[in-house]
């Protein structure tokens, strides 16, 4: 006999709300057109390169006076990752969008990898004007990828998108998102601050102090990749349903929360695809054909997987409230 819970229509599973988030894509390729007008702009227009500030940071880190051979050796990496992040990086990448999701293929490949007409590099070696131009990119990037994900909300709801309401939707989760942003800078600076307040004690009891060290750092990095899986549908939640930041990040905790080996699944599956495919567009643009090519299948794979993450996230959340009522009008019955 099957329970309340099984007998409730079952919310869609992971490859289900694939093929679906594809399908509903496939119906409306005008939502492609955010993501390749973004990604032509990076690939055509011109470069903020911060390269000169970055040669100055390392040329300070070389001052170093001389470390035991083991530290060096990772030193000396951490400046070469330095060293190729600031020489391939365009600060115009921050117009993707930070925490909006935005499939930007130009944003994550290194400028000097790919096929392009030759477009102005501006270089930039003033930390005042570099802190001015993030500070204004990353506000204009996530209203860019605000537009979008109400773009999709409201075409999953089936609204008018030209509407106030649809402004006002697209302005709320703006504002959310930079409050979350806000918020993630906050927890990332305490507890940058608490490891170096414990670091500095541990250098006391030497070995010790080292291992308990390293066993807080495995402990940081899991609490790490939980979280961000836990808030993996805030910004859709914001998007989707139109609350505050506080509720959002109650319905990704609690949809993640009943819904672990699925959503776990869905983000796994997701990854995947996308770094998968990330290699195949790589290789492609080192040509200009490839690159054109690129910024087209990297939109329409990147958008049909938020598509279904907006599927999955309704679907979870949705069954789960049907449940609840369901279970409520149960017992309210057997105590009648």
């Amino acid at each position: 006999m099957q329970t309340l819970i099984e007998a409730e229509e079952k919310p869609l599973g992971v490859i289900e709300s694939l093929q679906q988030g594809f399908n509903f894509l496939n119906r409306h390729l005008w939502l492609l057109l955010p993501l390749i007008i973004l990604d032509i702009g990076l690939w055509l227009g011109p470069r903020l390169s911060i390269a000169p500030l970055i040669q100055g940071v390392e040329s300070l880190l070389a001052d170093q006076p001389e470390m035991p051979a083991d530290v060096a050796a990772n030193f000396n990496t951490a400046i070469d990752t330095l060293q190729a992040f600031g020489s391939g990086y365009n600060l115009l990448s921050l117009l993707a969008g930070l925490l909006t999701g935005i499939p930007s293929l130009m944003a994550r490949l290194d400028i000097h990898a790919i096929g392009s007409p030759i477009s102005p590099v501006i270089l930039l070696s003033d930390w005042h004007t570099v802190l001015l131009l993030v500070a204004s990119l990353i506000p204009l990037g996530v209203l860019i990828g605000s537009y979008w994900l109400t773009l999709i909300a409201f075409s999953l709801e089936g609204k008018r998108i030209r509407s106030a309401a649809f402004l006002r939707r697209w302005g709320w989760v703006w504002l959310n998102v930079n409050l979350y942003l806000l918020a993630l800078l906050f927890i990332l600076a305490f507890f940058s601050v608490m490891f170096g307040v414990i670091g500095a004690f541990a250098l006391v009891f030497g070995a010790a102090g080292a291992l308990f060290i390293a066993v807080l750092w495995i402990f940081f990095i899991g609490f790490s990749i939980w979280l961000s899986i836990s808030l993996y549908f805030v910004v859709i939640s914001v998007a989707m349903d139109g609350v505050n930041l506080a509720r959002a990040v109650w319905r990704s905790l609690n949809v993640v929360g009943r819904n672990a080996v699925s959503t776990l699944g869905f983000f796994i599956l997701a990854q995947m695809l996308m770094e998968g495919f990330a290699r195949i567009w790589a290789r492609l643009s080192v040509y200009e054909w490839g690159v054109a090519l690129s910024i087209l299948g990297n939109a329409y794979l990147g958008a049909a997987i938020v598509t279904a993450a907006f599927l999955f996230y309704q679907s979870r959340y949705q069954h789960w409230r049907r449940t609840r009522a369901m279970i409520m009008l149960n017992q309210s019955d057997e105590h009648a």
